[in-house]
């Protein structure tokens, strides 16, 4: 079978939305099933594609649509998907947010005019994601005649379901972590200053750290003794060491940029912090919990679904500063819990990603029926 795979995620070198693709892809290549990825530059680029082009998988870069090539594509002259078109798969998934398919319109066209299976894979979602009827319309149409979508958690399925009016062809599955830990990592004791970690792109728009600062800049924080670590990258890294300057917290706050290594980060941090707008399921949540640290989260996606409130770590209602305080300070004052709900926190997520991930992603894409158009 020759599977064609679509990453619409751009801007960065990897992301941990790739790693489900990348699963299923590997997985097809050691069946001896045909391979293509077409993924944007810098993604081709990456050390993270090594072991797939090792086993004959085949990559094809693109670059985001600017004025001129929009304008090209918008009169049908232009698809940066060709060739992928030209290598003639036989299922086409795409990987990203659910309304790229249609915003992107070379990608769309491809689609549309696609006669195999076509895949959906949803890595996450959220109330303004979708907007306007004649996308709605659109969406709907093109995920009823999916062979499956794939969504990262309920969260996600449900809600996409709502904003198309619309019963699809979903299965839920998780997002994979990258090394399975067989247990957690030691404990870095009872450390001044208490260390805490955000992990995650540095995107404000999703990841809301703007707001977490926002939080710890009360006066009751900074007589506190704790550090605050941001690991990622993105487009935003000027913007919030702006707003480290503008709360006063350059020295209780630091960007320390991408760190591939999760073990490392979590060596030496006591609680994860992940106060997020727009989720699916979040790699980031999952290493640390591998890791036995409790986490505070917001109740987006389905990270809500996999840590538990006061067992694992700390849900936040939401992500206005306010409501996210209240949700830190719980946390503060259990902090001799911490170790304890960091244990719970391991059990749960090995409990909740099936050592079998990678055969089930490939029989729920390959071994599904194709809907009727």
């Amino acid at each position: 079978m020759k599977i064609g795979i679509i990453s619409t995620v751009g801007d960065y070198s990897w992301a941990g939305s790739e790693e489900m693709w990348k699963l299923f892809a590997t997985e097809a290549l050691h069946r001896g099933h045909s391979v293509a990825v077409m993924v944007q530059t810098p993604i081709a680029q990456s050390e993270e594609l090594a072991e797939f082009r090792e086993l004959g998988g085949v990559v094809f870069a693109y670059d985001p649509l600017n004025r001129i090539t929009s304008r090209t594509v918008s009169r049908g002259l232009y698809s940066r998907f060709r060739p992928l078109k030209r290598w003639h798969p036989e299922i086409v998934c795409t990987s990203g947010p659910p309304a790229t398919p249609y915003r992107d319109r070379d990608l769309y066209n491809l689609l549309r005019a696609h006669k195999g299976g076509r895949v959906f894979i949803i890595q996450s979602n959220a109330e303004s994601y979708i907007t306007g009827q004649a996308e709605r319309d659109a969406l709907r149409a093109l995920f009823r005649s999916a062979q499956r979508i794939i969504c990262v958690s309920r969260d996600n399925a449900e809600l996409l379901q709502r904003q198309l009016t619309s019963t699809l062809p979903i299965a839920i599955l998780p997002n994979p972590i990258r090394t399975r830990l067989e247990h957690p990592l030691p404990w870095p004791g009872d450390l001044e200053p208490v260390r805490f970690a955000t992990v995650g792109r540095y995107e404000i728009g999703s990841k809301c750290q703007d707001r977490l600062l926002h939080a710890l800049a009360g006066s009751e924080w900074k007589r506190r003794n704790w550090r605050l670590d941001l690991f990622g990258n993105g487009p935003d890294g000027k913007y919030l060491q702006d707003v480290i300057r503008y709360f006063g917290l350059g020295d209780r706050v630091a960007l320390c940029g991408f760190e591939r290594g999760f073990t490392k980060i979590w060596m030496d941090h006591h609680l994860h912090i992940l106060t997020s707008r727009a989720e699916g399921l979040a790699l980031a949540l999952i290493e640390s919990m591998f890791c036995g640290r409790p986490a505070v989260i917001t109740r987006t996606g389905g990270n809500h679904e996999l840590l538990r409130d006061n067992k694992d770590g700390f849900v936040s209602a939401g992500e206005d500063p306010e409501i996210i305080r209240e949700a830190l300070e719980r946390a503060w004052i259990n902090r001799q819990r911490w170790r304890e709900m960091g244990e719970a926190a391991f059990q749960r997520a090995n409990e909740w990603i099936p050592r079998d991930l990678p055969a089930r992603l490939f029989q729920t894409i390959c071994d599904s029926s194709p809907q009727e158009a």
